[in-house]
């Protein structure tokens, strides 16, 4: 893989495009700008002074305060103190004028400070002083050149180093620049092609023109001598990334990601973490999840501080269950942001569905009151909870019970937005253990709420039911018809409510008739309106009604029961046998296994079922 040879030189270049508009003498704390002799434990104006008086001494006295003052100036560069360096590197200049190496440095400096006029000064002698060979100094000098808006300058000095040394790529590239910046776009690709016939296996000078022609806005162009740039060096990305870019800015990522991949195939390319990470990038956003994970997993063995990668990538292995590689990156990432409320849930998620609950309470429960995640974070520690607490109720054991319960009583304190959500939760244990009473109460505390909606009145209204308050059951929903004469819902459960009690029938039929004409593909209205017929005992008409409801809603037990129920008041005990068979395996609750088995044994017998208004 080729890399451009700037190193110390293309942080100084940078520094000095950018350093007129954020460094300035007036910002800089007056400590370090006027005060170099701190780094001394000395006064400023004492260091003038030992300076002075070294100088006066002659002999070794200012080689050797010079050497004491130069490791300090490195020391402060080093740590990024440019403005500390820049002032004890002028000293040490002073004491020996004519050591350019020491005037670099201090050169150098100033650029880091923003001070380029005087950086110009110093660099201009020192590059004369090497007869203008010194190729370091004479990019400097030209960049700043450039910055201080000499271009003329600028284009002399690359053009006495190429003089100097033809082969030169950084004065060449410069050079061109130069002459791009100054929109001479035919002397930059003559210049440019020129470089690249002395040094053909080179890919630099033509990626270089194709950068002048993207800026110029020739993309077509550039897109040219970016290949060619690639095809002379399978290995140079920035023509491979460029080349992509291209693509995607034309939102072509098919032809992007071909460019990424069939760079990244090369053994000697698939290392490259930029390339890799462009790639990658891509298909997350077009969601080939299956398609990245390799990719991306490469991406992380190579940067394993990128934690939004491992993230990312965790959350893939979740999805294809492989819940142990998740967990162990998911635990990585926790290791260096051990408060990321985002990681902590992720946890309690993966933990949750491999069956971890104690490890998935912990980590919900790690997550601050200021996350926005906290408050579902506590729905699923109540879920956990409500599931064990279930299983320990049907066992007789209620200490589980007590600790949910103490669990949603204090979330609602903490966090009171949610009490709807976990109010509901409560109630719905309640509800699966039997104790309706409970779930009712539990309803009743959120009933004044804003977002207690229809839903919530309707599931109120079903444990009213299930609890034998059928008058209070049919006045919740006979409201929600009065405000909404057109409601299905409210009309079917008012319907079927009458009709289960062998009450009111023909108020039944007129609620369940007009439900079933406003949703006629509504399969659980269908339903009960079979069931109407049935039982007033019209079986053909219910046996038309279940067979749609059986095909609207697919795997109902109730409404497979109906359907096995009516095939046996026809006497057709055979089909009658299958839905009862079928309503048998999806039952849910363990009485309503009871009555299927009860149906299937009657069936055997060939005897019809008990009394229509009880089945």
């Amino acid at each position: 893989m080729r890399i451009l040879k700037f190193s110390l030189l293309s942080i100084l270049l940078t520094f000095i495009s950018c350093a007129q508009m954020t460094v300035h003498k007036d910002v800089v704390p007056k400590a370090i700008a006027f005060n170099p002799g701190a780094e001394l434990g000395i006064k400023g104006e004492q260091l003038q002074d030992m300076v002075e008086s070294a100088k006066k001494a002659g002999g070794a006295a200012p080689e050797y305060l010079a050497t004491d003052l130069f490791i300090k100036g490195n020391d402060a560069s080093m740590r990024g103190d440019f403005q500390t360096a820049g002032r004890i590197f002028k000293l040490v200049s002073e004491l020996q004028p004519e050591d350019m190496y020491v005037k670099r440095k201090y050169a150098f400096e100033l650029i880091r400070m923003g001070e380029l006029k005087d950086a110009e000064k110093i660099l201009e002698s020192v590059f004369k002083k090497s007869d203008m060979k010194d190729e370091t100094v004479g990019l400097i000098l030209g960049s700043v050149y450039s910055s201080l808006e000499k271009p003329k300058e600028a284009r002399l000095t690359y053009s006495r180093l190429l003089a100097v040394n033809p082969e030169s790529e950084e004065a060449c590239l410069y050079l061109a620049r130069s002459y791009a910046a100054e929109k001479l776009y035919k002397e930059a690709h003559g210049l440019l092609a020129g470089c690249e016939k002395k040094a053909t296996d080179n890919p630099v000078f033509s990626f270089f023109r194709g950068r002048v022609e993207y800026d110029r806005g020739n993309k077509a162009q550039a897109k040219v001598f970016f290949q060619k740039s690639l095809d002379i060096d399978g290995t140079y990305s920035q023509a491979a990334l460029a080349l992509g870019a291209l693509y995607e800015e034309k939102e072509n990522f098919t032809a992007a990601l071909k460019i990424y991949k069939d760079f990244v195939a090369d053994e000697n390319n698939s290392s490259n973490t930029q390339v890799l990470s462009r790639l990658v990038t891509i298909m997350f956003s077009l969601e080939k999840n299956a398609e990245v994970i390799p990719y991306a997993e490469t991406l992380v063995s190579l940067d394993a501080t990128d934690l939004n990668l491992k993230v990312r990538l965790g959350l893939l292995y979740s999805d294809i269950e492989r819940y142990d590689d998740a967990s162990k990156l998911f635990k990585d990432v926790l290791e260096v942001v051990p408060e990321s409320d985002k990681v902590l849930y992720y946890l309690g998620a993966l933990n949750q569905q491999t069956n971890n609950p104690a490890d998935a309470i912990g980590y919900f429960k790690r997550i601050p009151v200021s996350s926005p995640l906290f408050g579902d974070a506590g729905l699923q520690v109540g879920q956990v909870m409500s599931a064990q607490a279930r299983e320990d109720f049907v066992q007789g054991k209620t200490d589980t019970m007590v600790s949910f319960n103490g669990f949603i009583d204090g979330r609602v304190k903490e966090n009171p937005e949610m009490q709807m959500e976990l109010k509901m939760l409560q109630a719905a244990f309640f509800e699966d253990t039997f104790q309706y009473k409970n779930a009712i109460t539990t309803l009743n505390t959120v009933k004044d709420l804003k977002g207690f909606t229809e839903s919530h009145s309707y599931y109120l209204a079903s444990l009213l039911e299930k609890d034998g308050q059928f008058g209070e059951a049919r006045h919740l929903v006979q409201v929600i018809v009065d405000k909404d004469p057109n409601n299905a819902h409210a009309l079917n459960f008012l319907g079927y409510s009458y009709l289960e009690r062998n009450e009111k029938l023909d108020v039944a039929f007129e609620y369940i008739s007009k439900a079933v004409s406003l949703r006629p593909e509504d399969g659980y209205i269908r339903d009960s309106l079979a069931w109407y017929f049935y039982q007033t005992g019209k079986f053909n008409e219910a046996l038309a009604e279940s067979k749609k409801a059986s095909e609207l809603v697919k795997g109902d037990p109730t409404i497979t029961k109906h359907l096995g129920m009516i095939y046996q008041r026809l006497r057709a005990y055979d089909k009658a046998k299958i839905y009862l068979t079928e309503a048998l395996k999806n039952a849910q609750v363990q009485s309503e296994r009871d009555d299927v088995l009860k149906l299937l044994e009657d069936v055997e017998k060939g005897r019809l079922p008990a009394a229509v208004a009880n089945p």
